[in-house]
This record gives structure tokens, C-alpha cells and sequence, in this order.
């Protein structure tokens, strides 16, 4: 059987490196090429192969369709079983088997013997989820196949393979021109955009990163050290998690400028654990905090202890009949302010409100809802914020 795939992505094929990174534009024929691959691992060994993104919301948003497809694409169709979410060789008893991560990390931290694990779109995959994975995919001479178009530069997939490279990865990159199977209507496309809007081009197509993306909330963001003004109001807010971090956050307002000046930022904290830590931080000492409202429990073991006053976070400002109306309108409070000071020792804040980004379709298409993501701080800050923000928004939008 004769596989098409562009010649840069041949060393996949022989490839023993335990992570295989692809990355570049659009149209390169990353995924193809790796779907082909594991259909090809799957017609010969006995293997279980997980393909998972950050968010799946259906299994058609998943590579289940690409790979369904070239199965027809090849004439497959009687060596493999296409049910609803699985797809199993009939040959060898190899699976596929789909996931998303921000939905199912729980679960999917308790698969065994998983050979192969294909990452689609992994930039918007969080350090996180990265952090539970990874150690999941243990099998003897198990793999990672990771596919991605580069975003930001300090997106985690980047930073934990690119820019610093592992001993253990094969890094391709590749991009459209090094793709000899590309339509003659799809070329027509790209350089069109080439020539109309060239720097569009470089990150769609040429597979630059970012520097900066219309998409990114807050653009007004400053981090530096600054000294902490006691003698205005403080504002504290907490997120909770588990897997995700915990996150609480301190700040104040000055004319019209936001100042980020603490945060408290861990994760894998059972609820007695996290009592403890906290507890143990001054700055939250007798202090009124907002706190993520899902969760009641963690309120009332809070306030249990008299150490601190802890309320429930409203999440009513906006239109909350709309499903992400509130992170939204919170977001828009955000970007009026003139400046956000982030202070240096708030790591945890600097990197998530820097890539807390609106959702865009791939057409680039920016939509009024918030990227889940990571965003624990910008969770905790919002819900911290509540007051203030309801009386801009009543001042500013509401007749």
C-alpha cells in the first residue's frame, strides 16, 4: 500500500523518539500525515492509541473524522470496525480511542497501557494538562505524536519542545511549500494572503509565532516591582481546583490602574491540605475574600475557621442567561483599565492574564467568549472584582 504524506515527515515512520513534535502553518499536511501513520501502526501491531486535543466537544471535532476518512481513502474499510466513539482493527485488536483533555483528565489519567498518544491543535493544550499526561503515556516504547500550528512563544507545548528541546524529541518542522499534495485552489488561497496580508500569512501559513494576536484580552499589561500600597482597599478572589491549581489573588485600584501585588497559586491540595496552606498566609489574615461559588463546601471550611470572610462569587454581571456572558463582560472591565501592573513575583498572573485570549474560529473569526484555558488567576481576579466592575458596567451599558 502507497502512503502519501510530503517527504519531511518520512523520519516519523522509523522514528523510536519517545516525542515526535510536527509543527508549522496550515496545509502542511501535519495531521494527515501522522493520521496515516498510527493507521498504518494500528494494521500491524496490537496497540491502543489515544488522540486527544485540549477540548473536544463531539467526537466529530476530534481526529476520528480525519482518520475515518482515510480509512475510505485507502480501501480499509474491512480491516477496521468504525463505531460511534472507537475504531478498532479487525486485523491486529489495536484501538483508537478519543478524548478531550480539559473534560476527561481525570479519566484519562487512569488509562493503562496506552502504545500511542496523538496531540492535535497542542497549543491550546495547558502545562496542566501536560503535566498529567505525560506520565500517563508510560508503556514500554509508548510515544507521543504531536501535532500543532506555533501560537505564542511561551505557549507550553513551545516552550517545553522548542524552545527547550528534549534530548528525546524529533522536532519537523514543515509548512505549506513542503506539501506536494496541496490543491491547486488551496495554493491560489494562500497566496492570496501572501500578497493582501502578509503578516496574517507568516503565523496562518508560514508557521511564525505570534507576538502579539487581536485575539489576547488584556494588552495593557506591565510587569515590574513595585511597592505595595497599603492605603488603598484590597481586593481578594480564589479559584479552586485540583488537577488545576488553586488560586487566590490580591489587588488594589488606583486611578483607574489595576495592581496585581500577591498571588497563591498550587494544585493537588486535598481540602485539609489547602486549609493549611492558606492559613498560613499573613496577607489573607482577617481579610474578605470572593471565591468561586461552585464549590460551597470550600467557602464554609473557610470561614470555619475564623482566620478569614470568605462569600460566594455572584457571576451575575452581564447577561448571565448567555452561556459565557459573565467572563466576557469581566473581561471587557479588565481592558478598560490603563494600565495592569502585574508585580514580578506573581509568575502565575503575568503568564496566564498575558495569554487569556477571546475563542477564534479557523477562520480567525473572534468570538465574544472567553478561551478556557488556563485561567485561574484571571478566575480569581474577576471574582475579586465583582463590585467594581457592576458599577461600571451599570454606569457604561445598562438603560
Amino acid at each position: 500500500m502507497q502512503i502519501n504524506i510530503p517527504d519531511k515527515l518520512i523520519p516519523l515512520f522509523t522514528s523510536k523518539a519517545r516525542f515526535n513534535v510536527c509543527l508549522g502553518g496550515r496545509a502542511s499536511g501535519k495531521s494527515h500525515g501522522i493520521a496515516r501513520l498510527l493507521i498504518l501502526k494500528a494494521l500491524k501491531e496490537k496497540c491502543l492509541i489515544l488522540c486527544t486535543r485540549h477540548i473536544q466537544k463531539s467526537i466529530a471535532a476530534s481526529s476520528y473524522s480525519l482518520l475515518v476518512k482515510i480509512i475510505h481513502e485507502y480501501e480499509l474499510n474491512q480491516y477496521f470496525a468504525i463505531v460511534e466513539n472507537e475504531i478498532r482493527c479487525n486485523r491486529t485488536g489495536a484501538k483508537f480511542i478519543f478524548a478531550g483533555l480539559w473534560q476527561n483528565l481525570q479519566n484519562i489519567k487512569s488509562l493503562e497501557g496506552v502504545n500511542y498518544c496523538w496531540t492535535e491543535e497542542s497549543s491550546t493544550i495547558s502545562a496542566d494538562a501536560w503535566r498529567v499526561l505525560i506520565p500517563t503515556i508510560r508503556a514500554e516504547n509508548s510515544q507521543f505524536f504531536i501535532t500543532f500550528n506555533p501560537d505564542q512563544l511561551d505557549d507550553p507545548v513551545f516552550d517545553m519542545f522548542i524552545t527547550n528541546q528534549r534530548d528525546d524529541t524529533l522536532v519537523i518542522k514543515i509548512n505549506y511549500d513542503s506539501n506536494p499534495f496541496l490543491s491547486d485552489v488551496m495554493k491560489s488561497e494562500i497566496e492570496y494572503m501572501k500578497e493582501t496580508k502578509p503578516e496574517e500569512f507568516k503565523w496562518i501559513y508560514g508557521g511564525e509565532v505570534r507576538t502579539t494576536t487581536q485575539a489576547r484580552i488584556l494588552n495593557n499589561i506591565v510587569i515590574h516591582d513595585f511597592d505595595i500600597d497599603t492605603s488603598r482597599q484590597p481586593h481578594f478572589g480564589a479559584d479552586w481546583g485540583y488537577e488545576d491549581p488553586n488560586a487566590i489573588v490580591q489587588s488594589y485600584i488606583y486611578n483607574n490602574e489595576l495592581f496585581i501585588c500577591r498571588e497563591f497559586y498550587k494544585n493537588r491540595l486535598d481540602p485539609e491540605e489547602l486549609k493549611q496552606e492558606v492559613l498560613k498566609l499573613e496577607w489573607l489574615r482577617g481579610q474578605h475574600i470572593i471565591a468561586d461559588s461552585s464549590q460551597p463546601a470550600m467557602i464554609r471550611m473557610f470561614n470555619s475557621t475564623g482566620r478569614m470572610q470568605m462569600t460566594a462569587s455572584k457571576k451575575s454581571i452581564g447577561q448571565p442567561q448567555k452561556e459565557g456572558l459573565y467572563k466576557f463582560t469581566m473581561a471587557l472591565y479588565l481592558k478598560q483599565f490603563n494600565k495592569i501592573h502585574i508585580h514580578s513575583d506573581c509568575q502565575n498572573a503575568a503568564r496566564e492574564l498575558q495569554r487569556w485570549s477571546f475563542e477564534v474560529d479557523k477562520n480567525e473569526k473572534i468570538y465574544d467568549k472567553v478561551l478556557d484555558m488556563d485561567d485561574h488567576i484571571p478566575d480569581a481576579l474577576i471574582y475579586s472584582l465583582e463590585t467594581q466592575a457592576r458599577i461600571w458596567y451599570n454606569t457604561n451599558f445598562k438603560r
